[in-house]
């Protein structure tokens, strides 16, 4: 079945929207993982307060910063297909972007981004929900 232009149009727009939201992800993941990553070697970071010398804060900070690095990779990854990997921006949005919009309210100055960042991919994955390749 041949769509009209305006609905061709249409759904380019919707892809293009969820795929600027998979890259907004992975370039986020990316600069969280350089600042964590940062502040295990160097005992300094961007957005994390109170960097420690301490063991177990170096420890847990190196394990979320190469969870941070795999989400990147994750998110790269789903947008090769965007609407068939859909199921990846409800999973960033729901437990990954929630649970660091509270650790980010709680704990730093930058739980809006978190909060940005949620509806953005909430909308993308409604968006490629509704996308009909038939």
């Amino acid at each position: 079945m041949i769509k009209n232009n305006k609905t061709v149009r249409q759904m380019e727009k919707k892809i293009l929207f969820i795929r600027f939201t998979y890259w907004y992800g992975a370039l986020l993941d990316l600069l969280v993982f350089i600042d964590m990553f940062i502040s295990i070697i160097f005992e300094f970071s961007v957005s994390l307060p109170n960097v420690s010398s301490d063991i177990s804060y170096k420890y847990q900070t190196g394990t979320g910063a190469f969870l941070m690095l795999g989400w990147t990779i994750l998110l790269v990854w789903a947008d090769r297909k965007p609407i068939e990997r859909k199921d990846v921006l409800l999973l960033t949005a729901i437990p990954v972007v929630l649970g660091i919009m509270i650790i980010n309210i709680l704990y730093t100055y930058f739980w809006f981004l978190s909060v940005i960042t949620l509806i953005i991919f909430i909308i993308a994955y409604f968006l490629a929900r509704s996308i009909d390749f038939t």
